[in-house]
């Protein structure tokens, strides 16, 4: 059963997997710190890909759900986390809370054939350490894609931030 939020789908889930799938707009109308109450042994899964835009309320909605989530200590596991949001976590590091990102979204081009898409990226790619991006297939020619993006930038949400002195 969807719960619609503003703009915001809520759905459960496949069948057996303890995940909310996102879909839509994460704005002021939102109310993201509800999830947490969907939390299972301590842990929120959510699948992103959906996630089509998230305004400057949503990111402070996004912000507010990731404070309480530490504490409460609830885990948030992040997949298939889709750019808009990706563009958020690299430009404000409060949005990351301590989430983990299982998977995520990246753009990529294929110069044999013109094709722009965002493919499927798992957070624990080798080369993601060094903010190397992974080698993708083209979908529709099979040839080796580029990353369409700067590696840098682009992957700098999966450095850990440095500890603050206290």
């Amino acid at each position: 059963m969807t719960d619609i939020r503003g703009r915001l789908h809520i759905d459960p889930g496949p069948a057996g997997q303890d995940q909310w799938l996102l879909s839509g707009a994460i704005d002021e109308t939102s109310g993201l710190v509800e999830l947490l109450g969907r939390a299972q042994h301590g842990r929120l899964v959510l699948d992103l890909a959906g996630v089509n835009f998230i305004n400057s309320l949503g990111v402070r909605d996004w912000i507010r759900m990731q404070s309480e989530a530490t504490r409460q200590n609830i885990a948030i596991e992040l997949r298939r986390v889709s750019e808009p949001i990706i563009h958020q976590l690299n430009m404000i590091i409060a949005t990351r809370g301590s989430s983990q990102v299982a998977s995520f979204f990246a753009p990529y081009a294929c110069d044999a054939c013109g094709r722009e898409e965002s493919l499927l990226v798992d957070a624990t790619s080798p080369g993601l350490v060094h903010l190397v991006a992974p080698p993708q297939k083209c979908p529709e020619c099979a040839a080796e894609m580029a990353f369409n993006d700067f590696p840098e930038r682009y992957f700098s949400f999966l450095v850990p931030e440095p500890a603050r002195p206290g």
